[in-house]
């Protein structure tokens, strides 16, 4: 069952449907709208630069989006020539892959990504109450990804970042509400936007439940922010 899951999870991430996208108009700025038409229905607008996750299948010419407002996330609709997906920008090749650790790397950018197990006893567990007692609600008073309701298995280690003269890692506090990472073919990949020395790096994880996209942005060599395909952190 874990593995037919994992199986439809990266289908979709494969095709267009569950992607991250840039906002890219030449005007600067994009009508969302409550339904995909144009009338009189414009919800809200963004501006170029915008991360959004589009997240179902075209209604014509038209792309359903999950963006972030503030600190809340919102939905809505938005013309599809508006949008630039991150996977249209130049890929960064993987260059070695293990059980526990990827590296991608193009000229002097290098990015290596581990993965360690998760320990019980080196974290702390809140459990539901009554009927929900055996479900896992929240890891060291975090919500978290990748496993829905249970103990997860793996979560991440450090992603490092070399670039030219520059080393560095990401912050802790992006990665240790995430678990399940998924470093097999196509799951976890990089992206760079040679036009804004944007980094992009990807990841769709899952134990089979619970799955999960994150985007990590690195801009001009420092850390920029993430972006959950189902929230925003």
């Amino acid at each position: 069952m874990r593995d037919t899951l994992l199986i439809l999870l990266i289908l979709v991430f494969q095709n267009t449907f569950g992607q991250f996208g840039v906002i890219n108009d030449k005007d600067g700025i994009v009508n969302v709208r409550k339904s995909p038409q144009i009338s009189n229905n414009i919800i809200d607008t963004l501006h170029n630069g915008q991360i959004v996750f589009y997240y179902e299948e075209p209604k014509g010419d038209w792309y359903g989006i999950d963006y972030e407002d503030g600190k809340y996330a919102n939905s809505g609709y938005m013309h599809k020539s508006r949008l630039k997906f991150i996977t249209e920008f130049e890929s960064v090749p993987l260059k070695n892959r293990a059980e526990n650790k990827v590296i991608f790397q193009k000229d002097s950018l290098k990015i290596t990504m581990t993965k360690v197990p998760f320990i019980i006893n080196k974290n702390k567990l809140l459990y539901g109450e009554g009927n929900q007692s055996s479900f896992l609600k929240k890891i060291n008073d975090k919500e978290y990804w990748g496993s829905d309701g249970g103990i997860p298995t793996t979560q991440y280690g450090q992603i490092s970042i070399e670039w030219g003269e520059k080393r560095f890692a990401l912050p802790k506090e992006s990665v240790e509400d995430l678990f399940e990472p998924n470093f097999e073919d196509k799951y976890t990949s990089v992206f760079f936007d040679f036009k804004s020395n944007t980094i992009y790096i990807i990841a769709n994880n899952s134990d089979g439940a619970g799955g999960y996209s994150v985007l990590w942005i690195i801009e001009n060599g420092k850390f920029k922010r993430r972006y959950l395909s189902n929230a925003y952190a």
